[in-house]
């Protein structure tokens, strides 16, 4: 079966909040209903058919192409299935992941993986600081999971982490794995 497939238009002039487009949130629902879903933003409203040329296919794959370093929360709470990305993404890609499978095919702002319990993410380019770490104010970093960086990784990768594997293929940034509970980071 084909994926469904967003399509970014335009570089867009605020950052986008793509944590409602993930496959167990969009199954069921028509195309006009994906359209619809609202993009939480800083200044203005604006709906996934705003934003992205959707092509219909099965919700438990999705593509996204174009992507660029304003999409933020890309695959956030994933559960299954799987998302692809063409691009860059912003902040706090795969927060929160359980399960499934996100893979982008450029680089990753901060936090990305943070708080991930299960599946996978496979970053082609850079990512940036406290890769697997914890947003302010919590205690625990990744609970589980794999994240597999292809490039470098920006400072305090795998801060307080507790479970999970992080592999960073190139450079890491200063005090990776400080104040790490468990798990491995390579």
């Amino acid at each position: 079966m084909r994926p469904l497939v967003l399509s970014l238009r335009q570089r867009p002039e605020q950052r986008l909040d793509l944590s409602p487009l993930v496959p167990h949130l969009l199954a069921r629902k028509t195309a006009a209903e994906i359209e619809r879903i609202e993009l939480q933003t800083t200044k203005q409203r604006v709906s996934v058919g705003d934003a992205f040329r959707l092509k219909f296919g099965d919700a438990n794959q999705i593509r996204v192409e174009g992507a660029c370093d304003r999409l933020d929360r890309v695959g956030e709470e994933l559960s299954d299935g799987e998302i692809r990305v063409e691009g860059d993404v912003g902040i706090r890609v795969g927060r929160a992941m359980r399960g499934g499978r996100l893979m982008i095919a450029g680089n990753a702002g901060v936090w990305a993986g943070s708080g991930m319990r299960g599946g996978s993410i496979e970053i082609a380019g850079t990512a940036g600081e406290r890769l697997g770490g914890p947003l302010p104010g919590e205690t625990l970093g990744m609970r589980g999971g794999t994240l597999l960086v292809r490039g470098n990784a920006g400072a305090r990768a795998g801060d307080r982490m507790r479970r999970g594997v992080i592999i960073i293929e190139g450079r890491a940034g200063a005090n990776e794995g400080s104040r790490m509970i468990a798990g491995t980071l390579i």
